[in-house]
């Protein structure tokens, strides 16, 4: 299916404060051209395409030419890399309001991740040398995306640690709990929190282990109350005890 691209509209509204850290694209009825950062409007016009995906769709692949950044206005992406073999593994999720996409800085990098649309999904797109001028001239900007790039960082780190210091149970249930606040709805089911479209192959791929593992776990917690599924969507039911599971003080969900 071919995408749609559409000009940013020349209509002068402004968008809510803070909008790479702090965006909410449900106060919005269409495509914008400013934004309000502090006291400051900035004009985005002739910075930014609006690019309107189907599911299954990518945005950009592993290895393509780095020097565009994109904010997701609405919809899902999931962040796969691939490895040797041809074999790719998710290795996060995108919703509304994130920022993804790689500054070219000059050293000619190709991405190192793929992203897929989960559902119809619309992208605002701008070149890495617009935003890179922009946050010259307004620091405020700058410093919202270093912000940005220190939480992915920790959010890594936070990784790296659980594959290396737990085990499988563990790392699930802190996944869980990291994915609650991520992506977490609402439950209409007599549960807590409800995670829509993820499915066991992607939290295989979260915790590192097998799909038949992490199935078998997921049956397990069921069992013991601490989750439920209706549908596809998976309805967290036992929050306190998927954080005794986890052992983990840094997950917190309300």
């Amino acid at each position: 299916m071919q995408i749609q691209k559409t000009p940013v509209s020349s209509t002068p509204t402004v968008m809510p404060k803070n909008v790479i850290a702090e965006f909410n694209p449900e106060s919005l009825m269409g495509p914008q051209k400013q934004i309000q950062i502090g006291n400051e409007i900035i004009d985005f016009r002739g910075y930014f395409n609006v690019e309107n995906y189907s599911a299954n769709q990518i945005v950009y692949r592993s290895n393509d030419a780095s020097g565009q950044i994109h904010l997701l206005k609405r919809g899902r992406i999931r962040l796969l890399r691939s490895f040797t073999g041809g074999c790719q593994a998710v290795t996060g999720f995108l919703k509304s309001g994130d920022l993804f996409g790689e500054l070219d800085l000059g050293e000619r990098v190709p991405t190192e991740e793929t992203a897929l649309c989960s559902m119809e999904c619309e992208v605002w797109t701008m070149t890495s040398a617009a935003l890179l001028s922009l946050m010259e001239s307004r620091p405020s900007l700058a410093q919202d995306v270093l912000r940005i790039q220190t939480e992915r960082l920790r959010k890594m780190q936070r990784r790296v640690q659980r594959l290396t210091f737990k085990d499988v149970p563990a790392r699930l249930a802190s996944t869980l709990l990291e994915l609650c606040v991520e992506l977490g709805e609402p439950c209409a089911h007599r549960g807590q929190t409800d995670l829509r479209g993820i499915t066991q192959q992607d939290l295989a791929d979260l915790v590192g282990a097998s799909r038949s593992f992490v199935s078998t776990l997921i049956n397990e917690m069921k069992r013991d109350g601490y989750l439920g599924h209706v549908g596809r969507t998976l309805c967290i039911r036992d929050l306190d005890g998927l954080r005794r599971l986890a052992d983990d003080e840094e997950v917190l969900v309300n």
